[in-house]
């Protein structure tokens, strides 16, 4: 029956709510003890990549503020460094979203499965810290800093496709991804499970 199939799946994303709502309560918790390891990988990607006007980061909490050597101009004349700021909380919410889809499969593997998760979510979450201060830098800023940075206008377009990506898609589509990857035997039983249940 088909409701039973849809059941089957149904009672998975019901486990999953289940899971996210106490995971995303611990997650804020520990939000400033999570933030550091993408604070630290986003910092060395920048100065990997742009050494030459990346000065380091300051984290405050959960906001990063990026260091430059980049000077620009404020309205009442004043000449000081741009210091572009990235929330890490806004691109680090797959965490708990993976731990949920983890928890809700199979609760067995967890104590492997949930610290490698959360592992491979750094370098994604740390490309979309990157690429918010790189969409300050070369497209707000960017009349103000092309000239010291050398971007011209496909950097621009780049750098803004980038941001949108690394803020409306990164951050829900690694998580699934990564959970596949991990779960990928236990999730083709629960489908096949439902495909049975369909037929039947």
């Amino acid at each position: 029956m088909r409701l039973r199939s849809a059941s089957v799946v149904g009672g998975f994303f019901v486990r999953v709510l289940l899971w996210l709502v106490p995971l995303l309560a611990a997650w804020y918790g520990a939000r400033e003890w999570l933030a550091a390891p993408v604070a630290w990988t986003a910092e060395q990607f920048m100065r990997g990549f742009f050494s030459y006007w990346v000065t380091g980061s300051e984290l405050d909490g959960t906001t990063q503020t990026l260091l430059t050597a980049l000077e620009i101009r404020q309205p009442d004349g004043r000449v000081g460094d741009l210091a572009p700021t990235a929330s890490i909380l806004s691109y680090a919410y797959g965490t708990p979203f993976v731990a949920a889809l983890l928890l809700a499969v199979d609760v067995k593997g967890w104590w492997w499965k949930l610290p490698l998760a959360t592992l491979a979510l750094i370098p994604f979450q740390a490309i979309s810290v990157c690429f918010t201060w790189l969409m300050q830098v070369a497209v707000l800023a960017g009349p103000q800093t092309a000239h010291q940075t050398g971007f011209g206008a496909w950097q621009q377009n780049f750098f803004a496709a980038g941001y949108q990506l690394g803020f409306l898609l990164l951050p829900t589509l690694m998580p699934v991804l990564i959970w596949l990857a991990l779960d990928r035997r236990v999730v083709a039983a629960l489908l096949i499970e439902s495909a049975l249940e369909g037929d039947d």
